[in-house]
């Protein structure tokens, strides 16, 4: 269950790199993903998912850890319950406490002298079984793939395989041993099937050298690969990167302007902004319900009312490629002096130019707002 999809892509002519990507993972490791201040989210909410989609959700799919570390000193261990009795029982352990937290918020949600309790409250007993949709939305992903991501290696004679990923070790594993490696990775090590698909998690993370919780290596790998498999969509000075854009009908919309009071203040870009900063508000190009359909009129009401009330993290994933002359006039960092006390000549570093809150080489429309 642990995935992240691209959702949108985009390159400026700087060569900077603005990516957002739709996320799932479990929920407890929300905080962890939340440290990381150069990448801007939206998340699901607890507060406002129906309790019983919830306990649906949980009973149905419920987060159950992919492997049983060992108990340990310090931040992380390497040892892994590795007896399937032993696993088995765990996993029926884990279940019986969602099901008390099920029964639990039950109670709370509905006989409390009468009263139902507000799902603001009980779904939160129910937090730990949950898995977590989020957008991310970055420039700057290098730190986090170094901090989160895996480390598979593998000593052989010549030096050491590293790598951030499964796929990228298979990659590194097969061009090392172009003769025998498919056989070796199958019968010797057992990390992929006939297909050369990852199989055996507990053979994988007696290769991982990596120090952060392995659900959180899962995603920052899931989002690693993503990114290295996508080839972003160059933008021009001034063209945006407009997530769940690909969803928009753009003969719709311009009909849209046509027949409404939009057309004298809005062009179709304009549009479109709105309509993905609702999305992304949401999580979906889709309106939420028990029949979510596409409804440009339900998302340009969501766009106002989150303008209205001051709900600006939705506006940061929306975001114009910068001009040159916006490149190195939006700048972050300290100058030096490469003049004299008496003639000063004030210059910053290349690295510090293109630099938007968070962005490099892009203004986000929270920012034109703001």
């Amino acid at each position: 269950m642990i995935q992240a999809k691209i959702v949108a892509d985009s390159i400026n002519i700087q060569g900077d790199r603005l990516t957002t990507l739709e996320v799932v993972m479990p929920r407890y490791i929300l905080a962890e993903l939340n440290t990381h201040r150069m990448l801007s989210k939206n998340s699901a909410s607890s507060r406002a998912i129906p309790f019983s989609k919830m306990v649906k959700e949980i009973e149905e799919r419920p987060f159950i850890p992919y492997a049983w570390q060992k108990d340990h000193k310090g931040m992380q261990g390497n040892e892994y319950l590795e007896n399937s009795h032993l696993i088995e029982e765990a996993t029926r352990l884990w279940l019986k406490a969602r099901d008390n937290a099920v029964m639990s918020a039950t109670l709370l949600n509905g006989s409390v002298g009468g009263k139902a309790v507000t799902k603001q409250l009980v779904n939160r007993l129910l937090e730990p079984f949950m898995y977590h949709k989020v957008l991310v939305s970055g420039t700057e992903f290098e730190n986090f793939f170094n901090l989160r991501c895996p480390s598979y290696e593998w000593e052989y004679e010549e030096g050491t395989i590293k790598a951030k990923s499964k796929e990228e070790f298979l990659n590194m594993f097969l061009k090392r041993y172009p003769t025998n490696g498919e056989k070796d990775l199958i019968d010797e090590l057992g990390l992929v099937d006939e297909d050369l698909q990852p199989i055996n998690i507990l053979a994988w993370l007696n290769l991982n050298k990596g120090q952060a919780d392995i659900h959180m290596m899962f995603l920052a790998e899931a989002i690693y690969d993503a990114i290295k498999e996508s080839t972003p969509r160059e933008l021009k000075e001034g063209d945006w990167h407009i997530p769940y854009g690909d969803n928009m009908n753009i003969q719709t919309l311009n009909n849209y302007l046509i027949n409404t009071d939009l057309g004298k203040t809005d062009s179709i870009e304009t549009l479109q902004c709105k309509i993905s900063i609702a999305r992304c508000a949401r999580l979906s190009y889709q309106t939420l319900g028990d029949n979510p359909v596409i409804d440009y009129e339900k998302d340009l009401a969501l766009y106002e009312s989150l303008s209205t009330s001051g709900h600006w993290s939705p506006f940061e994933h929306v975001a114009k490629a910068m001009t040159e002359e916006e490149h190195n006039s939006y700048v972050k960092g300290k100058a030096s002096n490469k003049g004299t006390d008496l003639m000063p000549m004030w210059v910053l570093p290349n690295e510090a130019k293109g630099w938007c809150r968070n962005y490099r080489g892009f203004i986000m429309y929270r920012e034109l707002l703001d």
